[in-house]
């Protein structure tokens, strides 16, 4: 099984579509080998440059 995470509820709708989870759970989607689930909002943020060493940009 390969597990797929949304950002929000009608994006992971349209991706279980694509890939045939079609069998709809409390809070996840399942068919076809995938699980599909979804979060609200974003799950990860860019780091501020100076977290990598950057000076600046050229």
């Amino acid at each position: 099984m390969k597990t797929i995470i949304a950002e929000k509820p009608s994006v992971a709708k349209e991706i279980a579509h694509i890939v045939g989870a079609d069998k709809r759970e409390e809070g996840y989607m399942q068919g076809n080998g995938y699980y599909v689930t979804w979060a609200f909002g974003h799950l990860v943020q860019p780091a501020m440059p100076e977290t990598y060493g950057m000076k600046g940009f050229h």
